[in-house]
């Protein structure tokens, strides 16, 4: 789920900008599949902060070398100047394709219980329920945040 996060920098807005695009790979992660798959196969082996910034929006992500990491936690925040320099400010989440994917995934398992249940199968139906839950928690659960608040914080604070 979406986690708040404010980090206030001495920095004015022209120098934060500058070293948010010096340090990531310019790219939008999309719905299409193909360019997903072409940008994380380019840096399969390495390890590359990326995302995209358009006027005083940031959206990054974090990929690790060697995963297939199309849909991982971001941060989504925007710079606001203040007059001793900036704030950084927004969330940590995952892209809504994601969210997307899981509702789906939660539809078609809740489906497949009712199905398994009005042929007579309570154990069918608990099985499926049960695989909705914890493919849902897979899909949504990975270690990204704690990379791209670190590397924030060190970017800014350097």
């Amino acid at each position: 789920m979406p986690e708040k996060y404010t980090i206030k920098t001495d920095l004015d807005k022209k120098k934060l900008l500058k070293k948010l695009r010096g340090s990531m790979v310019e790219y939008r992660p999309s719905m299409n599949i193909l360019s997903t798959g072409r940008f994380m196969r380019a840096h399969r082996t390495e390890s590359v902060y990326y995302g995209r910034i358009e006027g005083d929006k940031v959206m990054m992500f974090y990929h690790k070398a060697g995963k297939r990491d199309g849909g991982s936690t971001g941060f989504f925040g925007k710079i606001t100047e203040n007059g001793d320099g900036c704030t950084l400010s927004g969330s940590f989440r995952k892209p809504t394709y994601a969210y997307v994917t899981v509702g789906v995934y939660i539809l078609l398992t809740l489906l497949c219980a009712l199905g398994a249940y009005a042929g007579g199968s309570n154990t069918g139906a608990l099985v499926f329920l049960g695989l909705g839950v914890l493919g849902s928690a897979v899909m949504l659960w990975d270690n990204s945040k704690k990379m791209l608040r670190s590397y924030l914080e060190s970017l800014i604070n350097s």
